[in-house]
């Protein structure tokens, strides 16, 4: 009896099998098992508009509910993989950023790096913690009953967001993070929560031995993290920021200069670096020639292709707060010049890429390319006249627009220089009875 039964069920396996026939195949799964698929696109704005939007409650560090049927979609730059974000991630568009807190782990098993998510805002809270902006959920201080924006949960972020796409970690790449503007409320206020790279820092407590987020008692935590300075910076200008949970957390950081991508947070006027992984510090490329202009003109001379007019004694001059120097504007008279800040000679035979940099300031002048001029010779010889017919004029990406003193950076690609053993750049100063800048340089690099 027991082998009929057996034989029965063997038969009608085989009768449904054929039944399937050879065509059979597994069900296609076309849109993710994560989120809301039905969420359609609608009402976006930007990341920024939303922070303007709620920038009282952001700024006091407050909380709101979104009651308006809007969206935002944007780009993951940073998840929880490594531990050094908990229960959060960071989103980006072409306008800003902002922190997304959600009461779940592992977030980053669907929200890599680079995936472009649409967020439906109605019914979700944001606000600002320690003035960094958050979408989230409604946090409730237990002993004081205070308010501030927390997680939301699992189920509220599911209904909430829908993923587009795949993930693509090149649609978003860091930008560099401004040194000069350290202290600006406005520069902090529009990047913080953005995925940022700062260039030559040091820790200032790097040894080879002390790690990050030592968990013993050796450093204060604050909300289980642990706050490094850095070298030259003052703490309450900029730290970068590690958990104790976060994977990296024990090991020893690096000595040397180095630079670092993250995400930069922001605690009220303190910019918190938040490091996703350890690949993301790197020893700082050492340049194939820097010239900083902080002790004076270094081994650049003074040229001037026209001798210098009565009542003139220099065009080029170093301050130890601005640079180099150069103005043709004295005693209340304009002269005319033609003087030159050439560098020392410079061997480019070996060199595979060759980018120039340089930070300055200009006023009072027709502007760059008028009468402020980088060029560029592969025949002059060091110490002679200015010869013209031996000069090029480089064409910079940027310079300054004249109207006050910031400085900004230009670079400028030396790939026609590479392979050529006699380089020299000239910053050249031109003025007229009529015109007379002040043009200032400094951090003069070529990587």
């Amino acid at each position: 009896m027991k082998v009929l039964k057996s034989l029965t069920i063997f038969c009608l396996g085989v009768l449904l099998a054929s039944c399937m026939g050879e065509n059979y195949a597994d069900p296609e799964i076309t849109e993710t098992p994560y989120g809301n698929n039905e969420i359609e696109e609608t009402n976006v704005i930007s990341i920024k508009q939303l922070k303007d939007k709620f920038a009282a409650e952001i700024s006091a560090s407050g909380i709101k509910e979104i009651t308006e049927d809007l969206q935002i979609k944007a780009y993951v730059t940073g998840n929880d993989q490594q531990g050094n974000l908990y229960n959060e991630f960071a989103l980006q568009d072409e306008t800003g950023a902002i922190l997304v807190s959600v009461n779940q782990g592992a977030l980053y098993g669907y929200l890599p790096i680079g995936q472009q998510v649409l967020i439906s805002l109605k019914g979700l809270m944001i606000g600002g913690y320690g003035q960094q902006a958050k979408l989230g959920g409604i946090y409730t201080n237990s002993k004081t009953g205070v308010v501030s924006i927390g997680r939301m949960s699992r189920l509220v972020w599911e209904r909430h967001f829908k993923l587009i796409g795949t993930a693509d970690p090149t649609v978003i790449l860091p930008v560099k993070f401004d040194m000069k503007k350290m202290k600006d409320a406005s520069y902090l206020e529009e990047n913080c929560g953005k995925l940022m790279t700062i260039t030559n820092v040091k820790f200032k407590d790097a040894d080879g031995k002390i790690v990050f987020a030592p968990n013993d008692g050796s450093v204060t935590l604050t909300a289980n993290a642990v706050n490094r300075a850095f070298e030259n910076i003052n703490s309450s200008d900029l730290v970068l920021r590690t958990s104790i949970f976060a994977d990296f957390a024990n090991a020893p950081m690096p000595t040397g200069s180095v630079d670092i991508t993250g995400i930069f947070t922001r605690f009220r006027n303190t910019w918190q670096i938040i490091l996703l992984s350890m690949n993301d510090i790197q020893p700082t490329p050492q340049a194939f020639f820097h010239e900083p202009f902080a002790e004076g003109q270094g081994n650049f001379i003074v040229v001037n292709a026209k001798a210098l007019p009565e009542g003139l004694d220099q065009v080029w001059s170093f301050d130890a707060r601005y640079g180099m120097k150069a103005t043709a504007f004295k005693n209340n008279t304009r002269y005319e010049t033609d003087s030159w800040l050439v560098s020392p000679t410079l061997n480019m035979s070996k060199l595979k890429t060759a980018v120039l940099s340089f930070d300055h300031a200009q006023r009072y002048g027709a502007g760059g390319g008028e009468d402020l001029h980088v060029m560029y010779s592969t025949s002059y010889k060091d110490n002679a006249a200015i010869d013209m017919k031996e000069w090029k004029e480089l064409k910079l990406d940027v310079w300054p627009d004249g109207t006050n003193w910031d400085f900004v950076s230009s670079r400028v690609d030396l790939k026609e220089l590479l392979g050529n053993a006699n380089v020299h750049i000239a910053f050249r100063y031109t003025s007229t009875g009529s015109v007379a800048a002040t043009w200032e340089v400094k951090n003069v690099l070529i990587n």
